[in-house]
């Protein structure tokens, strides 16, 4: 059974932010070990792109902490209503650039809208002010994404 994301508590948002920075995370350090032989620059990229995440994660985590307490709900992206389904990578053959670019776009637009979704509804300021904060993040991770895979383009 799924939920809305305005059925949430601020802390099962907070949750929910924590478990989608650990899984992309997660996928990013997958798809560049998947891609690493045949194309180090994309794995390079999504080396960055794990760091940016777990710094994020530890963000999220460290004002959870400091909110609700060391026990941090298990929410996850198929618990609440709007999350795409994502066929697990290891069921992938190994995924050229482009195929890379659309997968990983595609994740930073999906956790940028929930992250402009929830801040909409969080009730305190300090938790809009940082899912807003992390929206911004996001999008900053598609364009440098993007400028990235041009740029290697073009020097290739």
């Amino acid at each position: 059974m799924t939920t809305e994301i305005t059925a949430l508590s601020e802390q099962e948002i907070l949750a929910l932010a924590i478990s989608l920075e650990e899984e992309d995370a997660r996928i990013y350090r997958d798809l560049a070990e998947k891609v690493r032989a045949r194309f180090p620059g994309a794995a390079s990229i999504l080396d960055s792109m794990r760091e940016e995440e777990t710094s994020h994660r530890a963000r999220l985590h460290d004002f959870y902490l400091g909110r609700f307490g060391d026990h941090v709900l298990y929410v996850r992206r198929q618990d609440v209503k709007g999350f795409l389904k994502r066929r697990p990578l290891w069921l992938h053959p190994a995924p050229n650039p482009r195929q890379i670019l659309r997968l990983v776009s595609a994740m930073e637009a999906e956790t940028r809208r929930f992250y402009q979704d929830a801040a909409n509804h969080a009730p305190s300021e300090e938790v809009r002010a940082l899912l807003n904060d992390l929206a911004g993040a996001e999008e900053d991770h598609q364009d440098l994404l993007a400028a990235e895979v041009k740029q290697r383009r073009q020097s290739a």
